[in-house]
């Protein structure tokens, strides 16, 4: 029998992707959505585990946590993960350990994490109680699957909220949607779009550029027949028949990226799947500079249905708007139009949606687009949500403080010397280790790493740059994302040894990546240097040799010939030869099983009046290898000085 869960959060749009994607790693799925709800759903549902946001209407998690804790087993031992979408702060971790909680997780949660967190704090196997209990309704029956994906349709979820909640979960894999006969593919990469794949043929580059008048009919259909012969991609066709520059088709691969991901937005039904880690192959890439909410609201603005967005706020008319509790969120950068963010700006929780269905229609998309992206809320009521302790209050008080804190809009050259700085730093960082990253050593406790995070993570905040260029405001994303996942890593201890293992393994690959190309260079250098040395250029052979040595210095051939060579170069100086000499016993100890090393050494030794040793020599490279030619012809000239009667010398080597 499957394991159920209860999730618990005001967020109704992430209850219903999180319902989706637990259920399609084979879990039943309970939710609610403010404390009360919580504490009934425990006895009728009895769940095995749950996940549990702070800060919920009428009872804020803790509360309901606690309420909980007062109940007999099973039912008072539950696991739970609390959520919250404010920092994790010291007061909020005590408490959550004095209530039992498994975890207390910072929102948005990755994904990933999130399933790995259920897994590893569910019990095995249910409560025995559970079945002899009936199901209450809201829990879903999911088939088994091996947690790949998740899937439903833009009735349940529409593609803004998709994608935000995508990016709040930081998912990376490939989103599948389909609405009649047209299908779409998007890849994701931590939340953020990257690439995109389409099946109309209206949205391909030759039709794109044929709306925008850059090709005839003609030179289309002309590069189609080019295209079905197979000489290449159309870009390429096009570039190969002088209509359009490559700097040109980069420019419209990147517009038709766009126009493929903003058409979905104007879908009116349709289904969606999500496949976890899968890859996109050969998607037009996305070159978006946007926050995600500004990109979701372009795609409001300029492609969902008007219909549908006065649907939406009036549907919820008698709510009222308040700011997002969310700083991940509430921090983004958005282009509002002054007119826009005049009317929004005023929104303090004291005035319902309703009062703004009369509005200036780029108000309207502008609210729908705020709300789908958590940067605003609804409440039924006029009252600012309740903060029942001081912790969430300071809490709060902080994240405001952070957001005071945000620079005013730097002039050009402050903007370069942001780009350069954050560039720089960004480059550090991608080579660095996690402990590097975060400054601390590899035996800190989890309690240094977050205070070593805290202290970065407000210095690198992307929000700190919300009024910077989309450049800054990048490289101000990857840094914090770089440091985040440092601090999730190294303050998790499974992940910290999985990571630990990791980069051990890591090291070693490297390492072999290191050593294998080193004795590549080398070798093309030693083969630079024979084809001097056979051409009598002897300083410059000298100098290749060298090179090869010193890039790899464990082959005994670069010794023997940086040897000889050198001598070549110095005939007549008796502390050369000593030298050279010295450099060829060295490569005869490192490269036994080669000749070469034996003919130098012996042609050395000859030179020094060594005869019998140089003839030792010459004997092992003719033993080593029958056919070395300059050996044998040493042997025979040995052989001439002496006695010509009785056995030849050559002769009696090859009789042993």
């Amino acid at each position: 029998m499957a394991s159920t869960i209860l999730c618990v959060d005001d967020d109704r749009h992430l209850c219903r992707i999180l319902e989706k994607a637990l259920s399609g790693a084979g879990y039943r799925v309970v939710t609610a959505h403010d404390g009360d709800d919580a504490l009934r759903l425990m006895g009728d549902a009895s769940p095995d585990l749950a996940i549990l946001d702070v800060l919920l209407p009428r009872r804020d998690g803790f509360e309901v946590l606690a309420k909980w804790r007062e109940m007999e087993p099973p039912h008072g031992d539950l696991p739970v993960l609390l959520t919250t979408g404010g920092r994790v702060t010291p007061q909020y971790q005590r408490r959550a350990d004095s209530l039992g909680a498994a975890a207390l997780l910072a929102k948005p949660v990755p994904l990933q994490e999130l399933l790995e967190q259920v897994k590893r704090h569910l019990k095995p196997g249910p409560p025995a109680a559970r079945g002899r209990r009936k199901a209450p309704r809201t829990v879903v029956r999911p088939k088994r699957s091996a947690g790949k994906s998740l899937s439903g349709t833009f009735r349940e979820l529409a593609f803004s909220h998709l994608l935000h909640q995508l990016h709040g979960l930081r998912a990376t894999g490939v989103l599948l949607l389909d609405s009649g006969k047209r299908r779409k593919a998007v890849q994701m990469r931590d939340g953020y779009p990257v690439a995109v794949k389409s099946n109309l043929v209206n949205e391909c580059l030759g039709n794109l550029l044929m709306r925008r008048g850059v090709l005839t009919a003609g030179e289309l259909e002309e590069s189609l027949r080019r295209l079905k012969k197979g000489e290449g991609l159309q870009g390429q066709i096009l570039v190969a028949m002088e209509l359009v520059t490559e700097e040109w088709i980069a420019s419209a691969l990147r517009e038709q990226a766009e126009e493929k991901l903003f058409e979905i937005f104007s879908w009116r039904r349709g289904r969606f799947r999500f496949e976890i880690g899968s890859r996109l192959k050969r998607g037009n890439e996305l070159a978006l500079d946007d926050s995600p909410a500004n990109l979701i609201l372009r795609g409001i603005r300029g492609h969902v249905p008007l219909d549908r967005v006065d649907h939406y706020l009036r549907d919820r008319a008698e709510r009222f708007v308040t700011r997002g509790e969310s700083p991940f969120y509430r921090f983004q950068e958005i282009d509002l139009a002054p007119g826009e963010a005049a009317v929004l700006g005023e929104l303090d929780g004291t005035r319902q949606l309703g009062e703004f269905l009369d509005a200036d229609e780029g108000v309207r998309r502008a609210l729908y687009g705020l709300l789908a992206t958590e940067m605003l809320d609804l409440r039924r009521d006029e009252t600012p949500p309740l903060v029942t302790n001081a912790v969430a209050a300071t809490e709060l008080r902080d994240e405001s403080s952070l957001a005071s804190e945000a620079p005013s809009p730097p002039d050009p050259e402050r903007d370069r010397a942001l780009r350069a700085e954050l560039a720089a730093t960004a480059a550090k960082l991608r080579g660095q280790s996690y402990y590097e990253m975060l400054g601390v050593g590899r035996a800190v406790d989890a309690e240094a790493v977050d205070r070593a995070y805290e202290a970065l993570a407000r210095r690198s905040h992307p929000d700190r740059y919300s009024a910077a260029s989309s450049a800054v405001r990048q490289l101000a994303d990857e840094v914090h994302q770089l440091v985040s996942r440092a601090h999730e890593t190294l303050t998790d201890p499974k992940r910290r040894r999985e990571y630990e293992l990791e980069r051990r393994k890591g090291e070693r690959k490297a390492a072999e990546r290191r050593q294998g190309q080193r004795a590549l260079d080398a070798e093309i250098e030693f083969q630079k240097g024979e084809a001097l040395l056979r051409g009598r250029d002897y300083e410059r052979a000298l100098a290749h040799f060298g090179t090869a040595l010193s890039k790899y210095p464990e082959e005994g051939e670069y010794y023997a010939h940086y040897g000889w060579c050198l001598h070549l170069c110095h005939p007549d100086d008796v502390g050369i030869i000593q030298e050279a000499i010295e450099h060829v016993r060295r490569g005869v100890k490192l490269a036994r099983d080669r000749e070469k090393p034996y003919l130098y050494l012996g042609r050395l030794y000859k030179a020094v009046g060594k005869g019998a040793v140089a003839e030792r020599m010459f004997t092992r490279a003719v033993q080593i290898r029958p056919e070395c030619v300059e050996a044998l012809r040493e042997l025979r000239l040995i052989n001439l000085r002496r006695n010509k009667g009785g056995l030849g010398l050559v002769r009696r080597i090859f009789r042993r």
